[in-house]
């Protein structure tokens, strides 16, 4: 597997200053403590020999000596003197990120990111401690969601869809994921008789119900309210990256790209649909994000729609 170019920054900018405080090490020891071959290590310091301050002329560059007894010895490593460390608004960012990461119901290792934010408390001072991440409603909605996850609890609440649609949802809980910032369940829904992802800010009077009996949530059948789900046609879907979350959905399928045919992130899905009218309301609602490829009949149909659309907001 090729190398990935972080990986070799990270090591370039930690061999210097190791290399700097043993003078005379070989070529082999050190290779050995980077885990990397001598081919490697080499590449390496003929890649650092090249590097140092804007100007970049012999005085500003880092001035390594490798090549004449197998030992390495550091001249000048500019400002390369000691390992690089993470600057406070990058631990601020990353210690925000984590508690973020950690009111997230059903993420495991909670006890490693704990102690992960442990340490960027340590590096940022006592600064952080006061940002909130969350308000202590929503932290009281997450962990509420989290214990009917653990212990298999169906949920109740009130919902607000993006038209403002407000309803009663039964649910029993599958999961939990994130997009843009955003937190989503993904729930079998009674009332819709269908798989659903409900987001979390537009929960409200949300409440724990009774225990759930595995069977109630059997992703083997059917998932979407259409009994003949599995059988149905599908479309061919082209997607951007703003709502690669539709992958996540049980009832869609990635396809494999071809070469060429995909740019900036796009991917391709297939849909599963039992009706035109369903399929056409679907990708209408992904606001330009989702476009039919296959079949093209129906491709020319939303075309003309948007088209029409267009035409009469513009009137």
């Amino acid at each position: 597997m090729a190398e990935q170019v972080s990986d070799r920054i990270s090591r370039l900018l930690a061999l210097v200053p190791w290399l700097a405080k043993r003078p005379g090490i070989t070529l082999t020891q050190t290779a050995e403590h980077f885990g990397i071959s001598v081919e490697t290590l080499t590449k390496d310091l003929w890649q650092l020999v090249l590097c140092g301050l804007p100007g970049y002329g012999p005085d500003q560059l880092v001035d390594i000596d490798f090549w004449d007894d197998d030992r390495i010895w550091v001249h000048d490593p500019q400002t390369l003197t000691v390992p690089m460390r993470i600057s406070s608004d990058e631990a601020v960012a990353l210690s925000i990120a984590l508690r973020r990461m950690n009111q997230i119901p059903g993420v495991a290792e909670k006890d490693t990111i704990n102690r992960l934010i442990a340490k960027m408390d340590a590096v940022t001072g006592s600064a952080i401690s006061v940002v909130a991440t969350s308000s202590e409603e929503q932290t009281a909605q997450s962990e509420l969601i989290e214990s009917a996850l653990a212990n298999n609890l169906s949920l109740n609440f009130e919902y607000s869809t993006a038209k403002d649609d407000h309803s009663r949802r039964n649910v029993a809980p599958m999961r939990v994921f994130s997009v843009d910032d955003y937190l989503y369940l993904t729930a079998w829904c009674e009332q819709a008789e269908a798989v659903r992802s409900f987001r979390f800010d537009r929960m409200a009077d949300l409440r724990s119900g009774e225990p759930l009996s595995r069977a109630e949530v059997d992703l083997t059948a059917e998932v979407s309210g259409l009994a003949d789900l599995a059988s149905a046609p599908t479309a061919l879907v082209r997607i951007d990256p703003a709502i690669a979350w539709v992958t996540e959905e049980t009832w869609v399928t990635r396809v494999p790209e071809k070469p060429g045919s995909l740019t900036d992130g796009q991917i391709l899905i297939s849909v599963p649909y039992l009706s035109k009218d369903w399929l056409i309301r679907w990708i209408l609602s992904m606001a330009g994000a989702a476009t039919v490829l296959e079949p093209t009949a129906y491709a020319r149909e939303i075309s003309e729609l948007v088209a029409e659309s267009m035409v009469r907001l513009s009137n």
